[in-house]
């Protein structure tokens, strides 16, 4: 490619895409010999800033001279109008070629991985490129070495916190299940004395991510000093990871999986590990939840997956137990930001003693047995006194106020506005309830965008249930929420009833 460049002046449009959009008059294009989704550098010479934009074309919109840039990339290259943007077409991108390696099902190297990484971060790729990409360790899967090498490089393109004081300490859920163990696992461990800052995410298809549910008691946008002021002083912070930009690659690749509901295990891995090695953890616990309807399906699987965890932390200097959970059941009652950040304030508050409650006290006794605070096989007993005792729930309440929530107790929160109660249509014994129905279910109620949205069942697995007796509640923001959601639920049916009968045999 040339390195024919020259200063156009910018006009700022006002919309907000996700990505890196620029747009070129179509003389201009012609000009630089570009077509619709090539890239070009752009340079502004006051800021001294710089970025890659994928171009559009137009013949209106501006005049030959100009260049027109989304709100993305002009807060990239801190642009204003009227700028001199110094631009020219980028050279041909060595990643592409290690792209098409992967696709051919070659392993990558070190090497090859980081310039990957590299260019994603910089948005040197087109979403395109690096959806091929991402389809390509779908499909062909990442070797050890080559998961070693992404946790790697997504840790060296992001920003890390780093913390003086010691040990460091975090809980990570691969995720599938309800309820919000992170809300209670954190005030227990900060209160033996251990450290954890707790980046979470906000949900992409559950009913509620740690993030939507923490932010229904305080903020939880919080910047780097924030995290490590609140930390220091109390122990322990709940802060929504996308503030902080800690492995910027990785939140790209994920917004890229979310359409397809790609979750490439090797990619998974190294995703988690990267996000907790960059807010400094030497000792994680993994949660591998297993069961039908979360992603995890089976136990080869989450056996494989949890050697993967432990030799990949290893690899970056983190000591790693990965612990493989039940995944057949909801954990907790809850589904929806308020209802589960409700939910965990009861359990801190002593008045629910659950299967949530005691997945919280197991984890948190991994952490505390990892961290060598207390000797193996005696970390659940310690965990589970430290939240009977009330130091849990004063400890939350420390977090709460540090973060500068208002909300303190479980009585506090607010929920939806209209609610619809759902009756047992005959009796029995429930044997299982979907998750992944009374997720949809609760997502079109409203949650989690809708914060007080979700759903609360009544009664748990292995309990017996009379006809026309209470066996959950929808709450919904609006009527139409509420009885789309009630519509879903009518036709289908969340909970199987126990069977003595299990199969007929007939000639």
């Amino acid at each position: 490619m040339s390195d024919y460049s020259k200063d156009l002046k910018v006009k700022i449009f006002g919309i907000t895409t996700g990505k890196s959009i620029c747009i070129l008059n179509k003389i201009d294009a012609k000009d630089f010999g570009l077509f619709t989704g090539d890239r070009v550098e752009l340079y502004n010479k006051r800021s001294k800033k710089r970025a890659v934009g994928v171009i559009d074309i137009t013949a209106n919109e501006l005049k030959s001279g100009q260049i027109g840039l989304f709100e993305d990339i002009a807060a990239t290259l801190s642009a204003k109008e009227k700028d001199l943007i110094d631009t020219k077409v980028t050279k041909s991108l060595k990643s592409l070629d290690f792209i098409k390696k992967k696709m051919d099902g070659k392993k990558l190297t070190n090497e090859e991985v980081v310039e990957i990484v590299k260019d994603i971060t910089d948005d040197r790729l087109t979403d395109v490129e690096a959806s091929a990409f991402i389809a390509a360790i779908y499909m062909k899967g990442l070797d050890l070495d080559e998961t070693v090498y992404m946790t790697k490089a997504l840790i060296n393109n992001g920003n890390k916190i780093s913390f003086d004081v010691t040990p460091v300490v975090d809980k990570h859920s691969v995720g599938g299940v309800n309820g919000r163990a992170t809300m209670v696992i954190i005030p227990i461990i900060a209160s033996a004395g251990l450290y954890m800052p707790k980046t979470s995410s906000r949900s992409i298809t559950s009913s509620a991510g740690t993030a939507d549910a923490m932010e229904v008691l305080a903020p939880v946008d919080l910047d780097f000093n924030k995290i490590k002021e609140i930390t220091k002083k109390v122990g322990g912070v709940i802060a929504w990871g996308g503030a902080v930009d800690l492995a910027p690659a990785d939140d790209k690749i994920i917004k890229l999986e979310h359409p397809l509901s790609l979750d490439p295990e090797g990619q998974v891995i190294a995703s988690v590990l990267a996000k907790k090695a960059s807010v400094g953890s030497k000792y994680v616990v993994i949660d591998l939840p297993v069961g039908p309807q979360v992603k995890i399906k089976d136990q080869k699987t989450a056996l494989r997956m949890a050697e993967k965890f432990v030799h990949v932390g290893k690899e970056i200097g983190m000591e790693v137990d990965a612990v493989i959970t039940d995944g057949t059941e909801p954990s907790g009652l809850a589904f929806g930001p308020a209802l589960e950040a409700k939910y965990a304030l009861e359990i801190l508050e002593g008045k629910r003693f659950d299967n949530l409650a005691q997945k919280s006290c197991e984890c948190a006794g991994a952490v505390l047995e990892l961290a060598k605070k207390v000797k193996v096989g005696k970390g659940y007993e310690a965990a589970r006194v430290i939240l009977e005792s009330g130091k849990a729930l004063a400890k939350m309440k420390e977090i709460i106020k540090a973060q500068g929530g208002k909300i303190f107790s479980s009585e506090d929160i607010k929920l939806a506005k209209y609610k619809k109660e759902i009756f047992a249509k005959e009796n029995g014994v429930i044997q299982e309830f979907n998750i992944k129905l009374l997720t949809k279910a609760a997502r079109l109620a409203g949650a989690p965008a809708d914060k007080t949205a979700g759903i609360l069942l009544s009664k748990t697995v292995g309990e017996k249930i009379g006809r026309n007796e209470l066996l959950l509640t929808i709450y919904a923001e609006n009527k139409q929420k509420l009885e789309v959601a009630t519509e879903f639920i009518e036709q289908n049916c969340p909970v199987t009833f126990k069977k003595i009968i299990i199969q007929t045999i007939r000639d």
